[in-house]
């Protein structure tokens, strides 16, 4: 535990002054013919993609203490880290809970340990969720699926089911 905590002061100091703004796409333009590259080079990663991918690989060691620094990422880092906790089995009402972002309009928690409570908190708090997963979801039960229909008008997809 005391591991993680230093990651989490790691990481919440690292990241105390970022501000993540998404990138415009410049103008299509041709690429320029290289005399030195005739082949075209793999573009290296972006540098928010390797720190979703560090914390991914440090998410055991963090997501008791998750909310303490996810609170200053902007909605669509949350819901990667999100996606990320879910596909390696560690979504859970308060991971859940933690990440929720009002401005989500798809969310995706198949086979996750969310229960009743977690899916309705986000039911409250996502009133535009357009596309909802919750299928291989055993701790959700119809009075969740009942918060999501009534608080969601803009509810166009709910995929459900073993």
């Amino acid at each position: 535990m005391e591991k993680g905590k230093s990651v989490v002061a790691e990481l919440a100091a690292s990241f105390s002054g970022v501000q993540v703004t998404p990138r415009r796409k410049p103008a299509s333009t041709p690429p320029a013919a290289s005399f030195y590259s005739p082949m075209k080079k793999a573009r290296p990663r972006k540098l928010v993609s390797l720190c979703i991918g560090v914390l991914g690989q440090h998410l055991e060691d963090i997501i008791n203490d998750i909310s303490e620094f996810t609170a200053f990422f902007p909605p669509h880092i949350k819901l990667a880290i999100m996606s990320v906790a879910r596909r390696r089995r560690l979504l859970n009402d308060d991971v859940l809970v933690s990440l929720v972002d009002s401005s989500w309009k798809i969310l995706d928690i198949s086979g996750s340990e969310v229960t009743d409570v977690g899916l309705a908190t986000v039911a409250h708090t996502c009133s535009n969720l357009w596309a909802v997963d919750i299928s291989r979801c055993e701790k959700i039960s119809a009075a969740a699926v009942s918060e999501i229909i009534c608080h969601c008008p803009s509810l166009e997809i709910l995929r459900c089911g073993i």
